[in-house]
């Protein structure tokens, strides 16, 4: 039995306590623009940048540039030819408004086909945030490119691979391409039809694409901004020649590229971090914030759930190098894994791996009352999450990370008490299955690490069993059926995470007296004995939860 629910995103602000902060302001917008109706605010975004772009292009544009027509005798037949290229230096304004706003509109309809056709897979998460973080860049780096041409800078300082950096890194490579060429064209239009322009900053901005794509840190992209700085100078000393200027002029246009290169290095690093937070992108330079273990969340993890928050760092390190078997995101595995339990914290003594000393709470529950606190744990990490602007990425994990898996544990005790009159669904997960691989690798990691943490005595044969006994029993609960990840590709997860799993639990020396012959003292205890006499008050292995491969009561997933 399979069942779709999702659970809905929590109302932002709802509850304020130590483990929900109140929105900020960005959050709050945010909220405001996936509150809109979709139809609504694709339309208001079309209507409201064609307006502006047609404003910032057409009116008061420079008039066309000159072209120099050979001497000679106008024959019979060429005057026509002649006049039509001399244009008239004054064109009249309102002609020229209407063709750029008939550019922008064809150029806006190129843009929604491309969406249309291919959106699906570059726009994943936030799609709304996504297109209208697209909408304002390009009025931003077209409003910029006229503050130069107004203030009479040399066009060519335009820093326009600027907006290549920082659309690459929040939005991705293909729809970036398409918004440079767009922007690039409009600017040559603004600067009199100046396509040699339009033409530097085509190359320009395509490499700087290109140059970012795979970046991961602030020093990775402060290195690559300075490579695209000196091969825009290139680029432009080269349009230069072609445009006829003699080698000292092009030269001078080559130092003019440089500088519009590092204006849009600096700009980068200026802005990337202010949208990344105002739009709640992730970047992989997000990612590695998220992944120090001193963020306020991860530590409130460690203070109120100690046992969940080890179970979070080894599923993190399971799934990191599971994903890079595969060539996944391992950063992203990794820090959804860190976070994956988070919602353990409202009631982290439900939790077995958190009981240490203390009675279990589920003594005193129905299996019905139990499974409902355990299956809690998804809902709560979501509003946590959300309350601590955690990105969608992330939140996906987060609700996934369990798939529809049933708590095999208590459904079963359930059968014993009520018989046929249990609903199964009640035991079931409702966070909807992973779709992402690395979803699809957490949950599996997060299984396994569990089982294997159950087993008294783990050798690397029962940790193969278990690898293979929870790969089979998820892949026949149709917990992978919207995954991304192939069957190859699971079974690679599965060996990547035994061989992981035999690397921790090796063998280790036993001290004959115990853990005090380690300090050269001796305890009277050897080998399970004190004083001679079997340990009779040894604790008793850790129950497996079936299905679900949980240690019960309480689960460590």
């Amino acid at each position: 039995m399979r069942l779709n629910r999702r659970v809905p995103n929590p109302p932002l602000g709802a509850r304020v306590d130590d483990l929900h902060r109140p929105p900020t302001r960005s959050e709050r917008f945010r909220a405001w623009i996936e509150a809109v109706p979709t139809m609504r605010l694709y339309l208001v975004l079309t209507v409201f940048t064609w307006v502006a772009l047609t404003a910032l292009i057409g009116v008061g544009s420079r008039p066309p540039i000159e072209r120099n027509v050979p001497e000679g005798i106008i024959q019979s037949g060429n005057l026509s030819r002649i006049e039509a290229l001399l244009l008239d230096p004054n064109p009249n304004p309102w002609t020229v408004l209407l063709g750029v706003a008939m550019v922008v509109g064809i150029e806006l309809g190129i843009a929604w086909y491309f969406l249309e056709r291919f959106g699906l897979r570059i726009l994943k998460t936030n799609t709304a945030i996504r297109i209208a973080l697209a909408a304002s860049l390009t009025i931003l780096f077209t409003a910029l490119a006229r503050f130069f041409t107004e203030f009479n800078f040399n066009e060519y300082l335009t820093p326009i691979a600027g907006l290549s950096v920082i659309g690459t890194m929040l939005l991705g490579p293909r729809l970036m391409f398409l918004m440079v060429v767009v922007t690039s064209v409009n600017i040559g239009i603004m600067s009199g039809n100046d396509f040699l322009l339009t033409t530097a900053l085509l190359l320009s901005s395509g490499f700087a694409i290109y140059t970012v794509v795979r970046v991961d840190s602030r020093q990775r992209l402060l290195k690559a901004g300075l490579f695209i700085a000196a091969v825009t100078g290139v680029v432009t000393f080269a349009v230069g020649l072609i445009g006829g200027a003699d080698f000292s002029d092009a030269a001078w246009q080559g130092v003019l590229g440089l500088g519009s290169g590092l204006l849009s290095l600096m700009l980068a690093m200026v802005l990337l971090p202010v949208l990344e937070d105002a739009f709640n992108i992730l970047t992989p330079m997000k990612l590695l914030e998220f992944s120090n273990t001193s963020n306020t969340l991860i530590h409130k993890l460690l203070q109120k759930a100690p046992g969940t928050f080890t179970h979070s760092m080894q599923v993190g390190t399971l799934a990191e190098n599971a994903s890079e078997r595969i060539g996944a995101n391992a950063l992203l595995a990794r820090v959804g894994a860190y976070y994956h339990d988070i919602g353990k914290m409202e009631h982290p003594a439900y939790f077995i791996e958190n009981q240490i000393g203390q009675i279990n709470p589920h003594d005193a529950l129905s299996p019905t009352l139990s499974a409902k606190v355990i299956r809690r744990h998804v809902k709560d990490g979501l509003e946590m999450g959300r309350a601590w602007g955690l990105p969608q990425e992330i939140l996906d994990i987060i609700a996934q990370h369990h798939g529809t898996t049933r708590i095999e544990y208590f459904y079963r005790k359930a059968l014993e008490v009520d018989g046929d009159a249990v609903n199964e669904a009640d035991f079931r997960y409702s966070g909807g299955l992973p779709r992402s691989k690395e979803a699809g690798i957490v949950m599996l990691a997060d299984s396994i690490e569990a089982t294997v943490k159950s087993l008294p005595k783990p050798t690397p044969k029962r940790i193969e069993d278990v690898v293979t006994d929870t790969i089979n029993r998820k892949l026949d609960d149709g917990q992978f059926d919207q995954c991304a990840l192939t069957m190859r590709e699971i079974h690679q997860v599965g060996e990547a995470i035994h061989e992981a799993l035999v690397g921790f639990l090796g063998p280790r020396i036993e001290y004959p007296g115990g853990a005090d012959a380690r300090n050269g003292k001796s305890n009277g205890k050897a080998n399970g004995k004190a004083n001679g006499k079997p340990n009779l008050k040894t604790a008793p292995p850790r129950e497996i939860e079936g299905d679900q491969s949980r240690r019960a009561p309480g689960g460590a997933g």
